[in-house]
């Protein structure tokens, strides 16, 4: 249904003033034929129906902005059952229902406290229940914490202790590694040094073998010279037989040529040149003579010397294999301390190992008591807190019983109809 306002009703009103206007001053003017007596007639109707109607509509806006009124005091006297009437469809209906709307908020409101307030107050006492529960729990929680955080600083305190013993020990075994490792170094290099040493003697060994048979091979061209030599001295006694029979031809010569006379001179020189040759052959032989006896002189020492120095070569050779055996014997017994030394260092390594695991898992005990001890502390001051905000929150749910308290005395203050209450 459309609304009507008030604008379009005082020009409704305009309308019917005007054509009553109209209606009396045509009445008139056809009765009295007089112009003016119509624009009078007509000016008294105008302003005595404009009194009318003017009277009528004030006053039906007066009466329902006085009830809007007299609701608006009762409302603000706290009485919330005045129910507002709602008549027309003009502009003061929107006021009238916008008034009607807001009592009924109001009472809306005041229900909806007065409900909020009965909430308040069974949460409060089932909330001041838990708190109460939940203190005696956190006193509990309180003192196993305390325990618990004694426990585990005696648990820091003695994985402290253990660790520190362990420690020590660690570091008497790191030195009884790092002692077994110069050891192990000391008997590699003992084992390196017998090692080129029974090296060098193989090597000095083998050298001496070469040369006793670089010797060997050396005293057989001298055994060979000696029988050359023998050759020699029979070429030397050819030669010394020429030379001789080479000298009596040459002396025959010199004899034939004196016969001979002046003829003979020329032979005679020929005679003297070979003889010349003969003597020179004879001391040529003497000397080669001489010189073989000499080289065959020192071919004997040196066949002596040859012999000797393989004997003493020979007795070196053995001497040498002597030391050679007695490198191996070093070796071997060098070898078994080196591995049973090597052996000690790796199980002294493994221990050491094996105990600094063990440490760290007694560092790891030391972090976890120490963690706990931490987080029971952090528990304990937890508690406490919770304990202070329990507090607090029995204050605040004091401080809202007694809002809520306000509250029903402030709705008191209002009164509402049967069906809200």
């Amino acid at each position: 249904m459309g609304r009507t306002s008030l604008k379009n009703k005082l020009i409704l009103s305009f309308l019917g003033l005007l054509l009553a206007v109209m209606v009396v001053v045509g009445l008139v003017n056809t009765l009295t034929k007089d112009f003016y007596l119509a624009q009078a007639s007509s000016t008294a109707v105008a302003m005595a129906l404009g009194v009318v109607f003017g009277t009528m509509v004030s006053n039906s806006v007066l009466k329902r902005l006085n009830r809007l009124r007299e609701a608006a005091r009762q409302v603000g006297t706290g009485d919330l059952s005045v129910q507002v009437t709602i008549q027309s469809l003009d502009e003061l209906r929107e006021l009238e229902e916008m008034f009607a709307r807001m009592v009924q908020e109001l009472r809306q409101a005041i229900v909806d406290i007065h409900q909020l307030f009965n909430r308040i107050q069974t949460a409060g006492q089932e909330l001041n229940v838990l708190v109460r529960k939940a203190a005696d729990d956190n006193q509990q929680v309180a003192q196993a914490a305390s325990f618990i955080a004694k426990g585990s600083e005696k648990q820091v305190v003695v994985a402290e202790k253990t660790a520190e013993q362990i420690d020590r020990g660690l570091i008497a075994m790191e030195e009884m590694v790092a002692q077994s490792a110069r050891t192990v170094a000391r008997v590699a290099d003992a084992k390196t040094a017998a090692e080129k040493g029974e090296g060098h003697a193989r090597q000095t060994l083998s050298q001496l073998q070469q040369v006793i048979a670089q010797m060997g091979s050396y005293a057989q061209p001298m055994y060979r010279v000696a029988s050359k030599i023998d050759k020699i001295r029979l070429v030397v006694n050819v030669i010394e037989e020429i030379a001789r029979k080479t000298d009596l031809l040459s002396l025959n010569a010199s004899i034939e040529a004196t016969r001979a006379g002046e003829q003979g001179k020329g032979f005679a020189l020929v005679a003297e040149e070979i003889r010349s040759m003969a003597e020179n052959s004879k001391r040529s032989s003497a000397e080669i003579d001489r010189m073989v006896n000499d080289i065959l002189k020192d071919n004997a020492e040196v066949i002596g010397v040859l012999q000797k120095s393989q004997e003493g070569i020979g007795k070196g050779e053995a001497i040498i294999q002597n030391v050679i055996d007695t490198f191996g014997g070093v070796l071997s017994v060098v070898d078994k301390i080196y591995g049973e030394v090597k052996e000690i260092e790796e199980i002294t390594d493994k221990q050491v190992r094996q105990m600094r695991r063990f440490l760290d898992q007694f560092g790891d005990l030391k972090k976890l008591a120490d963690d706990n001890r931490g987080a029971a502390v952090r528990t304990i001051a937890a508690v406490r807190r919770q304990h202070q905000n329990m507090k607090t929150m029995v204050q605040t749910m004091q401080a809202l019983n007694e809002l809520s308290e306000q509250m029903v005395q402030a709705k008191q203050r209002f009164q509402l109809a049967a069906a809200d209450e």
